[in-house]
């Protein structure tokens, strides 16, 4: 398989996410390091090569299937949290990926009018999944990695989105845009967490990861929206704008909800 530009900066980018929210999850909690994740670092720049390679109707299409997208998004961390209660990190995974990839092939027969309704399913399914995730009931802070770890964690990352590329290179654009936000970090970081900490951590971090997907949101309803009238770099400009606003106002729920008594791990 040939690198291609996208594949390139997936390469790049996502370890460089884990070893950050891998960070930022030791520093603020683990549900600040799901909160980080839900940014559009990788998929992002991602569309961006698409508008310019392949074009503002390439791009737009990549959007809407990148806000369906958000419903497996949904499906894998439900998958993963509940069951987190029975089975290990690795059965676990499975079975998130699995809900996920299920998701993502029902969301190919479904037939949505408009990018705005995508926007509308996206949102919904996010309040749904919140309502539906098991309780946390303690902040926990994620634990000193040992010092294999984070070089493990940043390999395993640039070696998925070669794997995750290598797949799905010859897709159109709906499937290209339904894949663009695989959970890759994601998978990797709640895995890790779960093999060393509570079976809360991984609550905290999904919920904080499905609560910063809204920004996430905004990001593809503003390119997908004006990819098409305006220029390349004033839609980019103003959705980075927007979700970064937006973002912080998400940060700002999450540090709301987690301001009971903290329990932090060793």
């Amino acid at each position: 398989m040939t690198i291609t530009s996208h594949t390139a900066i997936g390469m790049v980018a996502a370890p460089m996410l884990v070893a950050i929210a891998s960070l930022i999850g030791k520093r603020w909690g683990v549900a600040a390091g799901g909160w980080f994740i839900a940014l559009p670092l990788i998929s992002g720049p991602i569309v961006l090569t698409y508008a310019l390679e392949r074009g503002a109707a390439f791009a737009a299409q990549a959007c809407l299937g990148a806000l369906l997208a958000v419903v497996s998004l949904c499906a894998f961390a439900l998958a993963y949290a509940w069951s987190a209660r029975r089975v290990g990190w690795a059965g676990s995974s499975a079975l998130a990926c699995g809900a996920f990839l299920a998701s993502s092939w029902a969301l190919q027969q479904l037939r949505v009018p408009s990018i705005g309704w995508a926007f509308l399913v996206a949102c919904a399914a996010l309040a749904i999944a919140l309502r539906l995730m098991p309780p946390a009931s303690s902040l926990v802070r994620g634990g000193r990695p040992a010092v294999w770890e984070l070089p493990v964690r940043i390999a395993l990352a640039a070696s998925l989105v070669w794997a995750l590329a290598a797949i799905s290179s010859a897709a159109g654009p709906r499937v290209s845009g339904l894949l663009t936000p695989f959970p890759i970090t994601s998978l990797i970081l709640v895995a890790f967490i779960h093999r060393h900490e509570r079976v809360e951590a991984v609550s905290q971090y999904l919920r904080g990861l499905l609560k910063g997907l809204f920004s996430f949101a905004i990001f593809v309803i503003v390119v997908g929206v004006a990819i098409g009238s305006w220029t390349i770099a004033a839609t980019f400009l103003v959705a980075t704008i927007a979700t970064l606003a937006f973002h912080a106002g998400v940060w700002h729920w999450v540090q709301q909800q987690l301001s009971e008594p903290r329990i932090f791990s060793a």
